[in-house]
C-alpha cells in the first residue's frame, strides 16, 4: 500500500516515493517466489486507489483468506502524523496515524483527522490475521511524529504532516516511536513482527537515489529502498540480521546527511525467525561495530574480556570471520574492542595480548566465548522430612555431584560448585524427587524445580539454574544504584489483585487451573488492585500488574525480566515515551502454584530494567535473548541458549556507581527489583485458617 497523491488543496503535499516503493517491492517479492500480491497504490499499474475504506477492506480480506502457517507481509508507504489518543493507551498521549489518499481536513475543534487510519486500527487488523494462525510482518514507512522539517539535502524530503495542516492540534513530545502494533494481543496463534522506518522524534525520509548525472530523479522511501535492497541479496537468514543490516545501511555515507537522522525500530516475536517463515533461523546475534566501538555491552552479555568474532555483514557465514577481538571498558550498552589472535582463550581478570589492528572492513561482532568468572554454589541435598543431609552414596546426592562436576562452560560464563556453607540454591529430597530453589521448601512442602534421578537428564536443569542465577545476581548488583542527581526517569509500579481463598478448589480436588482462575478472578474483577509489597506471599490465581510512566520528556527502553519458581526466565519489553500517561509493562501475570504445566510453587523474582534510548542504534529489547526455557530458549524467538551468558558480567565488582561524579560506566541504566513467594496450596489454605 503506497499513497503518493494527496489533496493539495488542504495543504497536504504529494509524495514522490511511495509509487516507486511499491513497484520495487513487487519486483523483489516476485523474485522471491511470491505470487499472491495485492496492490493499493496510486500511480502503479493495476493498483487500487489507497483510500481508508480500500486499505481496511484489504486487511479484512487478508484475515478472511489467511490460513494457519501462512505468512502475510503488509507494507505501508505514505504520510504519517499524530493526533490525540482518546483511549488513553499511549504513554505519550498521542495516537500514530497513517494518512490514506482520501485524508481530509478536520472541522474546527474536532481533534480527529477525517479518514486517517489510527495505529489501534492497524493493530486490530494485524491481530485479526494472526487469529487465523498466520504470521504477519508489518512494515510502516511513514513519519509518526516530528517538530517540523529539519535541514536536509535537496535530495531528501520528509513523510510527515504537521497535524495543524489538517486542522487539529496534537501536543507532541520529543520521544521515541510507539509502534503501530504496540498493544498486539500476546496469545494469538499467529506471531508478528513490525518494522518502523523512524522514531517519533525523527522524520521518515524519501530520498532521490538517482546516480550522479541522471536526467530524471528516482525517489524512494529511504527505509523501503534499503530494505528491498537487502531482501534482493537473500543474505540475512533472520529478520534480526536483516534489521541490523538495514540499520547499518541507513547510516551509510552515501545517504544524504539529513536523511541519516532517522532510526528504524522493530517489535514482535518473529525477530529471530527465518525470512518470510516462522522457522527458527540458525546463527547468533551480531552487533554493530564502528571503528573500535561496539554498540552492545553488559546488558547484551558482553562483559570485559568477552571474545568476539568480527564480520563485514550481519549475515556472513561463520567461516567468513575477519578476525577476533576482546571486549574492554564495557558499559551497559556500549563497549570497546581490542584486536587479539585467533587462539585467545578468555580468562577472568586478564586480557589476551593485543595482536595487530582491527580489520578496517569489520562492521559486526558476534560472541565467541566469555571468561568463566562467576561461581554459583548449590547446597548438598537434605531430606525434606528429617532435615538431615543425604549421604554421598544416595542416588540424588551422587547424581547432583556428578552433574555439578560437568556443569558450566566458557560460553555460559559461569561455573557450578557444591558448597554446604555458602550457597545460593537450596536442595531438598522428598523421597521421590530432588528440588532446587532459592528456598526449596515451606513447611512440609517442597518448592521450586524438581528432578527425578534416572528419569531425566540433570544437565539441562543445571544449565537453566546457572543462567537464571547469573542473571539474577548481576541485575541485583545494579538495584538501587541511582542518586538524587540521577534518578530513574521512569516511575515503575507493581500492584496485585488477590483472589478469595473461598473461591479456590480444596487440596486434591483436581480442578483445571484455567477454569479455577477464570472463576476466581471473575469475583474480584471490580475491586481495585493493591500495592505489591516486597517478598509478599501470593497464592493460586492472584494477579500481578506492572506499570511504567516516564517522569521527563524522552524515550526509554524498559524490560521486565521475570525469573519464576522453576528458574525459567521470561522477558517483556515496552518503549516508554514522554510523561503523559502510564503504560502497562507486559501483560498481567496470573500466579499459580498449580499451573497448567504442573506444580510451580516457590520463590520468584522480577527485575525492571530501564535504559536510555540511543539514536541510530537498535532498541534494547531483551525478548528472545534471555529466555532459557521451552521454545523461547532455542526455537521461535532466537538462539537464547547460546546467547544468554554472564548477563552483566563483571559489573558487580566495579567500584563506580551511577551517581558518582566523573565515573565512566553505567549512567544509562536503572534496575528495580521485586519478588514474592508462590505459596503451595496447602500453605495458602493453612494461612487462611482453613
Amino acid at each position: 500500500m503506497g499513497v503518493s497523491d494527496y489533496d493539495e488543496t488542504i495543504g497536504l503535499a504529494d509524495l514522490r516515493g511511495p509509487a516507486n516503493d511499491i513497484r520495487l517491492l513487487q519486483a523483489v517479492l516476485r523474485d522471491r517466489g511470491v505470487t499472491d500480491i495485492v496492490v493499493l497504490a496510486d500511480g502503479v499499474a493495476g493498483g487500487v486507489r489507497p483510500t481508508r475504506a480500500a486499505i481496511l477492506a484489504a486487511l479484512r480480506d487478508a484475515a478472511q483468506t489467511a490460513r494457519a502457517d501462512d505468512f502475510v507481509y503488509v507494507h505501508l508507504s505514505g504520510h504519517g502524523t499524530q493526533q490525540a489518543d482518546p483511549q488513553g493507551d499511549e504513554s505519550d498521549g498521542l495516537d500514530e496515524v497513517f494518512l490514506p489518499a482520501d485524508t481530509a481536513r478536520a472541522d474546527p475543534g474536532a481533534g480527529v483527522i477525517p479518514n486517517a487510519i489510527v495505529d489501534d486500527e492497524i493493530g486490530a487488523a494485524v491481530d485479526a490475521i494472526r487469529a487465523t494462525g498466520a504470521d504477519v510482518w508489518l512494515v510502516l514507512d511513514s513519519c509518526h511524529s516530528g517538530s517540523g522539517l529539519r535541514a536536509a539535502s535537496p535530495r531528501a524530503a520528509a513523510r510527515f504532516v504537521d497535524p495543524q495542516t489538517l486542522g487539529i492540534t496534537a501536543t507532541r513530545s520529543a520521544v521515541a516511536e510507539a509502534g503501530a502494533v504496540d498493544h498486539a494481543a500476546p496469545d494469538l496463534p499467529g506471531r508478528y513482527l513490525a518494522f518502523y522506518a523512524a522514531r517519533s522524534n525523527e522524520l521518515a525520509r524519501e530520498v532521490d537515489l538517482a546516480p550522479e548525472g541522471a536526467t530524471e530523479p528516482q525517489w524512494y522511501g529511504l527505509f523501503t529502498a534499503k530494505l528491498a535492497a537487502r531482501l534482493q541479496q537473500e543474505a540475512a537468514p533472520s529478520f534480526r540480521q536483516l534489521f541490523q543490516a538495514v540499520l547499518r545501511d541507513m547510516n551509510d555515507a552515501s545517504v544524504p546527511g539529513g536523511a541519516r537522522l532517522q532510526t528504524p525500530s522493530w517489535e514482535g516475536d518473529l525477530i529471530d525467525a527465518a525470512l518470510f517463515s516462522g522457522e527458527r533461523a540458525e546463527g547468533r546475534r551480531r552487533f554493530s561495530v564502528r571503528g573500535d566501538q561496539l554498540s552492545a555491552g553488559l546488558l547484551h552479555g558482553l562483559g570485559n574480556g568477552s571474545l568476539v568474532a568480527l564480520y563485514a555483514n550481519p549475515a556472513d557465514p561463520e567461516e567468513a570471520r575477519l578476525g577476533f577481538a576482546q571486549v574492554e571498558d564495557a558499559e551497559a550498552t556500549l563497549a570497546f574492542l581490542r584486536p587479539v589472535a585467533a587462539d585467545c582463550q578468555p580468562a577472568a581478570g586478564a586480557f589476551c595480548a593485543r595482536a595487530g589492528a582491527l580489520p578496517p572492513q569489520a562492521r559486526f561482532a558476534q560472541l565467541a566465548a566469555r571468561p568463566v568468572d562467576l561461581r554459583i554454589a548449590i547446597a548438598p541435598p537434605v531430606d525434606l522430612l528429617t532435615g538431615e543431609r543425604l549421604g554421598s552414596a544416595h542416588p540424588a546426592a551422587a547424581g547432583l555431584a556428578a552433574g555439578i562436576a560437568q556443569g558450566g562452560s566458557a560460553v555460559a560464563g559461569f561455573e557450578l560448585a557444591l558448597d554446604p556453607d555458602s550457597y545460593e540454591i537450596e536442595t531438598v529430597w522428598d523421597g521421590h524427587a530432588l528440588w532446587f530453589g532459592y528456598r526449596a521448601s515451606l513447611g512440609a512442602q517442597p518448592m521450586g524445580l524438581s528432578w527425578v534421578p534416572e528419569a531425566e537428564p540433570l544437565a539441562p536443569l543445571l544449565e537453566r539454574i546457572g543462567r537464571a542465577e547469573t542473571l539474577a545476581r548481576m541485575l541485583g548488583a545494579l538495584v538501587g544504584g541511582g542518586s538524587i542527581l540521577n534518578p530513574n526517569p521512569v516511575a515503575l509500579t507493581a500492584d496485585y489483585r488477590p483472589t478469595r481463598i473461598d473461591d479456590l478448589a480444596p487440596v486434591g480436588a483436581g480442578v483445571s487451573p484455567v477454569r479455577e482462575c477464570r472463576a476466581a478472578l471473575a469475583n474480584v474483577m471490580g475491586k481495585p488492585a493493591e500495592r505489591l509489597e516486597q517478598r509478599a506471599s501470593l497464592k493460586q490465581c492472584d494477579q500481578v500488574y506492572f506499570g511504567a510512566q516516564g517522569t521527563t520528556a524522552g524515550a526509554r527502553d524498559v524490560n521486565r525480566i521475570h525469573i519464576d519458581a522453576q528458574f525459567c526466565i521470561h522477558a517483556e519489553y515496552a518503549r516508554i515515551e514522554g510523561s503523559t500517561a502510564p503504560h502497562p509493562l507486559g501483560p498481567e501475570m496470573t500466579i499459580c502454584s498449580d499451573c497448567p504445566g504442573g506444580y510451580s510453587a516457590g520463590e520468584e523474582r522480577v527485575f525492571l530494567v530501564v535504559t536510555e534510548n540511543a539514536e541510530n542504534a537498535e532498541a534494547l529489547n531483551l525478548e528472545g535473548l534471555v529466555e532459557n526455557c521451552g521454545a523461547a530458549a532455542g526455537g521461535t524467538r532466537g538462539t537464547a541458549q547460546r546467547q544468554t551468558m554472564s548477563f552483566l558480567g563483571r559489573i558487580a565488582r566495579r567500584p563506580d556507581t551511577r551517581g558518582s561524579f566523573g565515573a565512566v560506566g553505567i549512567s544509562d541504566i536503572w534496575v528495580e527489583e521485586t519478588g514474592w513467594t508462590v505459596l503451595p496450596r496447602e500453605q495458602a489454605f493453612a494461612r487462611a485458617g482453613h
